[in-house]
């Protein structure tokens, strides 16, 4: 998502996790826009992996399916753009060969897992804009992937990569996807319309997990109250520590 690519005001879904997180730290990157010395290994990692599979859902789209070696490469050159904006600092015995391994790793399992006949790419980075009334910036935001089954039936895609599986609890509390079925709404896609967060896992052997959800009415409503809550207290300017890693 790439917020500075946006000349008006504006708030994302990562501005308000960001704020729930640390409402200071939110007033440091947002406000006094303060640059971060480093990015973890783990972030960027996260980043490459999020736009080759973007550029594979491209070639699907365009009917021209990249090989593994084409993904692997991707992530190479998406890697050494990350690497020379900002210094990477990595942990607990990561390094940039032991990663580009990995992630060799887990595009092979996210290629082989997809069925071009079940899963026909509509979208990819889809962006919308969602009126919150006056006196408030709209909520804006991607959409990683829309996809339409045989059936017809619409599945809006969030991509992750993780350490571990998710629990049911997470996949059904998760605001990203809530903000998501929103964004949906606003590019016209209504009724029978699935929620589904794809989980690449950082194990030793890669595994991708399918999470399916769905969001109702009242899940829509209560996120809206929340993003406008946040922007109240972004305009008064409360701004404290959260008293945890952040």
């Amino acid at each position: 998502m790439n917020e500075q690519s946006q000349e008006k005001p504006h708030l994302s879904y990562s501005q308000v996790n960001t704020y729930l997180a640390c409402p200071l730290r939110y007033r440091f990157h947002y406000i006094d826009q303060i640059e971060p010395p480093f990015v973890s290994a783990a972030l960027a990692f996260g980043s490459c992996i999020h736009e080759a599979v973007a550029a594979f859902h491209q070639s699907c789209l365009e009917g021209d399916p990249l090989t593994p070696s084409q993904l692997t490469e991707v992530y190479s050159q998406v890697w050494s753009s990350h690497s020379n904006e900002r210094p990477v600092r990595f942990f607990n015995g990561e390094s940039e060969e032991k990663l580009a391994a990995k992630a060799k790793g887990m595009l092979e399992v996210y290629r082989d897992s997809f069925d071009p006949q079940a899963q026909s790419i509509i979208g990819i980075e889809e962006p919308f804009e969602i009126d919150l009334g006056k006196r408030i910036p709209p909520l804006v935001g991607w959409i990683d992937a829309i996809e339409c089954a045989p059936d017809g039936t619409v599945s809006i895609v969030d991509l992750k990569t993780a350490a571990r599986k998710y629990s049911e609890q997470t996949i059904h509390s998760n605001l990203q996807l809530t903000c998501y079925s929103l964004g949906a709404q606003a590019l016209g896609f209504n009724g029978d319309m699935r929620l589904r967060l794809d989980v690449l896992l950082k194990t030793e052997s890669p595994e991708l997990i399918r999470y399916e959800t769905t969001r109702a009415d009242e899940d829509r409503t209560r996120f809206l109250k929340l993003v406008k809550s946040v922007w109240q207290g972004v305009k008064k300017q409360i701004f404290f520590p959260k008293e945890d890693w952040h």
